[in-house]
């Protein structure tokens, strides 16, 4: 139960699957703390605001295309749009919305990384079908930050699946939690959605492609469809984690998976994620709040910086992304707001990092490969020590002068140690956006999400979200 003082794993000879749906049906938003409760609208509001500004962003339009083909019973808000589609196609379609800038928040656990709030689009889609209340669907959010904190804190940072498996779990959790269902019919659909929900690592390496975008939302399509089959009836592998074939030994590197159900306790896990200043890859956002900050030391960069070096933490996760050369020279825009060396280039250069330079192709001026060139990056294991819910670095660099200049970025803007205010949050909420929603709609939103256990039903906000 929430709240218990107990953080003993439970003791039973139910499948753990069967011990994960009973843990997260008990989940109670009776008992989140205020300063919980807090984090979790202003992490709700900043993911709308970045599904709102992703609107013209490529891997939406195919994902929007693809469903209409797919067709459905209009009963959900497509976010931003006047689009009504299917259950499972919404959260298909804001999923994409809320990944594609990369921009969403960033959990920084201590083996992994992931994006919880790409879930967010299911607490949205299960809470406006189910017609729940805004109590509900905030529990729904905050459970499945901690749910999605816990099974990357047991991940094997070099396995070849991608961080979004853990939504596998996440996301039917989530949908049977707002469905009120018995434990029975949970473990089933968390099961299916674990059989069938894992994906491969090389959607994040090399030249990467759209389909990145896309990463969590087709898991979390996945873990819908396992959800609506288990409610006609549909039965799946309740062996599914410890079995020898299973989640665990497969996935998760032989890691016991027992502690996903110990009983919740502060510190909550959403306490620990991150709200991202810039469009970019999450353990990059220290180097461009560093190189923006080193801009202003200089009138004109391209002719007075001679050299950079760029030190990072070396730690597993860093070092395999400082390992993928294709991210040397990146040739796709998916590539670029994943490339140190790009990212760096062009805070240098621009004194920010904006999705309209990917909108430009701003990897290919020469102007940025210039300074790329000038740039060298490496592990640092000085920095190791600070690594907790941060990737920190240093930024140093050579004037043709011989001048040198030092920058040192522990906590990017936004972080856990360093967090947006609330006027910080809604200004990106607004900026995001843009011309999409009229200002009197961006005020009643922002409220309304200030105000959301005040909601009789989420079905309200997400009228508000239709352009």
């Amino acid at each position: 139960m929430i709240g218990s003082k107990s953080s003993e794993i439970p003791t039973t000879n139910e499948p753990l699957i069967k011990q994960v749906a009973n843990w997260v049906l008990a989940f109670d938003v009776e008992t989140i703390p205020d300063e919980v409760a807090a984090q979790a609208k202003l992490l709700l509001l900043d993911t709308l605001g970045c599904a709102i500004a992703a609107q013209h962003e490529h891997a939406f339009a195919a994902a929007l295309a693809a469903a209409r083909e797919l067709g459905g019973t209009p009963d959900c808000t497509v976010i931003g749009t006047r689009e009504r589609t299917s259950l499972a196609n919404a959260i298909l379609l804001n999923g994409t919305l809320i990944r594609a800038l990369d921009l969403n928040d960033i959990y920084v656990g201590p083996r992994q990384s992931g994006h919880p709030s790409d879930n967010i689009a299911v607490a949205l889609s299960f809470g406006e079908a189910q017609n729940s209340n805004g109590k509900e669907v905030l529990a729904a959010i905050v459970m499945g930050y901690e749910l999605y904190g816990r099974v990357d804190d047991l991940a094997d940072p070099g396995s070849p699946w991608d961080h979004v498996t853990v939504s596998s779990l996440v996301a039917p959790a989530m949908a049977g939690f707002l469905l009120k269902w018995k434990p029975e019919q949970l473990a089933h659909a968390l099961a299916i959605s674990a059989a069938h929900g894992n994906t491969l690592s090389a959607v994040r390496f090399g030249q990467l492609s759209g389909a990145k975008n896309l990463a969590n939302a087709i898991v979390a399509y996945t873990g819908t469809l396992a959800t609506l089959l288990v409610k006609h009836g549909l039965t799946g592998p309740l062996e599914i984690l410890e079995s020898p074939r299973g989640l665990a030994h497969a996935v998760f590197g032989g890691a016991d998976l027992s502690p996903l159900v110990r009983p919740v306790e502060a510190p909550f896990r959403l306490m620990d994620v991150n709200i991202k200043a810039y469009p970019c890859i999450g353990t990059a956002q220290t180097a461009v709040a560093a190189a923006v900050q080193a801009r202003s030391m200089v009138s004109d960069p391209l002719s007075q910086i001679k050299s950079i070096v760029i030190r990072m933490a070396n730690i597993p996760f860093v070092k395999r992304q400082l390992e993928d050369i294709e991210r040397r020279y990146p040739r796709t825009r998916e590539t670029a707001d994943h490339s140190f060396y790009y990212l760096a280039a062009v805070a240098l250069l621009d004194g920010a990092v904006c999705a309209a330079g990917f909108k430009k192709e701003r990897w290919l001026d020469a102007d940025v490969k210039g300074m790329m060139e000038r740039i060298t990056i490496v592990a640092d294991d000085a920095l190791n020590a600070q690594t907790t819910g941060t990737f920190p670095c240093v930024l140093e660099f050579t004037t043709q002068s011989g001048e040198n200049r030092r920058v040192e970025m522990i906590h990017a803007p936004g972080s856990a140690k360093n967090r947006m205010s609330n006027t910080q949050v809604e200004a990106k909420f607004r900026n995001g956006c843009g011309t999409t929603l009229p200002a009197a709609r961006q005020d009643a939103l922002i409220d309304q999400v200030r105000h959301l256990e005040q909601l009789d039903s989420v079905a309200s906000l997400m009228r508000n979200l239709q352009s």
